[in-house]
């Protein structure tokens, strides 16, 4: 097949001329031909070897018309052109050594005509012997050289995943999709909404990632579409269609220490960034799933399992150093897996996940994260706290607790004394702060409930007693007051949220029977109450797999329940008390129940 060059440094045959995968010289597929499987779903990353046009339109957002020479010089110099290193159609390993010395001093040795004079020279007839220094380009392999500077997407070459997976996308995010389809752009939905969907999850919000950068993304959609800009600056903008806000922004490679994005080409780039494997699932309406990292693995319709990319490598070096395979100064003294240095947010979030039972942690990437619990320190405070409010109230909070237990001692290091703390007692089969845990995971899903128990044992390493047999932990209470409110005080708590929980944890040992109960409910109010009782509930609960334990904590609930309805706004008399009949039910149930 005869070829010519242009200064563009791409190879192009003639116009008429198929090549070996039944496309023409200007880059149009023959009717007869099909498309190769290295290409399959993007016809544009095969065109654009052949095409100058295409190739520019694509990348750079040219248009024909910025060609002529009447062109509005202001609408030239919107882009600037970037010359393409050479295409390398032959392979690597059909040509040995000596054929590509031979054809170097060859090129060497025959000067390039000018491209008019190429244009001009005829097509060999069929049968009629070709020269030497032509047969080098006839005799181009079946496969494309992998010694490209800048490959397309792998998911072009050997796509990876289930592409013939088809998902059910949204019309309008389809169709902005299409409109940068239309402009020669890749487009991929990603994250969170790619592995929902695949496993028929309700969708709330869509990401797309794409080779355009923003200023040429607002402009494709600017005139059509209403398109938010307040994140531009982080290389995200917000189409808006349909009703929905669907994020689209280029392929990102990572984000500076200022915020501001480093923009790449190709979306394997933007998926070595991620955290999870699980994130690094991509969808194309043409091309289908692209799975570089195995991420479908890690999903499925009861859990998802978060592994950090590339665990592996990292496991192996801590493996290298304890085995003292290799010398201690050639590995690094602590291992870090890139993505948590980068992006400290994400440990916190897979403890949510966690803790929401929706995904479980990977051996290995859970180890890393407690091993570099530091990293969180570089959070902002109020997002700490934000965070581990949901974490708290998550329905496997004592899950993540115990799990994630130097991410809780980063956050409350009052805490850090409890982890191995035996209490020697008969009625206590647990560590202190497995207890702890444990009783947070036992608790109603009240933030405030639920923080009180996580601190309510913070006094009693500083008050135990060793007696042989058993320990004592007289004032531990009130020595937990104090530590909780320090704790409090550096974790941001507010005002109420710091006088409910110190309450609690005053009055956690206190027992309330029918004789004080019309007491504590006349001096606290019948809502702080409420809220000691299933405090006290929890705690219970957390001592022992004791039957009497579940017996007098499910009695506790039940009376907390009794004082909500008591307390309704239809029958509250004051603020602080309730009716007093309501309240004669509670103790009545009280009597009944032995409390």
């Amino acid at each position: 097949m005869a070829h010519r060059e242009i200064g563009l440094d791409l190879v192009l045959s003639d116009d008429n001329e198929e090549d070996d995968y039944g496309y023409t010289g200007n880059g149009r597929k023959n009717k007869e031909g099909d498309l190769p499987k290295h290409l399959s779903g993007d016809q544009h990353a095969y065109k654009s070897a052949f095409d100058p046009y295409a190739y520019l339109n694509r990348e750079y957002g040219y248009d024909e018309d910025d060609y002529d020479d009447d062109t509005d010089e202001d609408e030239k110099s919107i882009h600037k052109y970037i010359a393409e290193e050479p295409i390398i159609t032959g392979s690597a390993e059909s040509t040995s050594a000596e054929t590509k010395a031979e054809q170097v001093q060859d090129h060497e040795a025959v000067p390039e005509p000018p491209m008019q004079d190429m244009a001009e020279q005829e097509e060999p007839a069929a049968g009629q012997p070709v020269s030497e220094a032509a047969e080098p380009e006839k005799t181009a392999p079946e496969q494309p050289a992998p010694e490209v500077n800048e490959p397309e997407p792998p998911a072009m070459e050997t796509p990876k995943g289930d592409s013939s997976r088809k998902l059910d996308v949204p019309k309008p995010v389809l169709e902005v999709m299409e409109l940068l389809k239309a402009h020669y752009y890749t487009a991929y939905l990603v994250g969170e909404c790619v592995y929902l969907m695949y496993i028929g999850e309700r969708v709330m919000d869509f990401d797309i990632v794409c080779n355009a950068e923003p200023d040429r993304i607002l402009a494709i959609f600017e005139k059509t579409f209403k398109v938010r800009t307040d994140q531009i600056e982080r290389g995200e903008l917000i189409i808006i269609n349909g009703g929905m806000g669907i994020s689209v922004s280029p392929f990102r490679s990572r984000i500076d220490g200022s915020g501001k994005p480093i923009y790449c080409r190709t979306i394997d780039e933007d998926m070595c960034r991620r955290t999870f494997t699980s994130e690094t699932v991509a969808y194309n309406p043409d091309s289908g799933i692209y799975d570089p990292y195995d991420g479908l693995s890690c999903i499925t319709a009861e859990k998802t399992v978060l592994k950090a990319i590339d665990e592996e490598k990292y496991e192996e070096i801590e493996r290298e150093r304890s085995s003292g395979k290799r010398k201690k100064r050639e590995l690094p003294e602590k291992t870090v897996i890139p993505s948590f240095q980068e992006n400290p947010e994400s440990i916190l979030t897979a403890m949510m996940k966690l803790s929401r039972g929706e995904a479980e942690i990977s051996s290995y990437t859970l180890k890393n994260m407690n091993d570099n619990a530091g990293l969180i320190e570089r959070i902002m405070p109020d997002e700490i706290a934000r965070y581990f409010r949901r974490i708290l109230l998550g329905r496997q909070a004592a899950d993540a607790l115990l799990q994630f237990p130097e991410i809780v001692f980063r956050i409350f290091p009052v805490l850090r004394i409890q982890q191995n703390f035996d209490q020697k007692s008969d009625y206590q089969e647990y560590t202190l702060y497995e207890h702890t845990a444990r009783a947070v995971g036992y608790a109603v899903p009240d933030y405030q409930v639920r923080l009180a128990l996580l601190l309510h044992a913070a006094g009693k390493p500083d008050c135990a007693a060793d007696r042989g047999d058993y320990m004592t932990f007289y004032g531990h209470a009130e020595r937990g007051v104090m530590l909780a409110g320090d704790a409090l005080e550096e974790y941001g708590a507010d005002t109420r949220t710091t006088e409910k929980v110190l309450f609690m944890i005053k009055h956690h040992d206190d027992h309330i029977t029918p004789d004080n109960f019309m007491g504590f409910a006349e001096m606290y109010g019948a809502e702080d109450i409420r809220l000691l009782l299933l405090m006290q509930s929890a705690n219970i609960r957390a001592k022992s797999r004791d039957e009497l334990n579940e017996r007098v904590s499910a009695v506790l609930r039940q009376l907390a329940d009794q004082i909500s309805a008591a307390t309704a706004p239809s029958r509250v008399r004051t603020k602080r008390t309730a009716t007093i009949e309501g309240l004669r039910g509670i103790t009545d149930l009280m009597n009944r129940n032995g409390i």
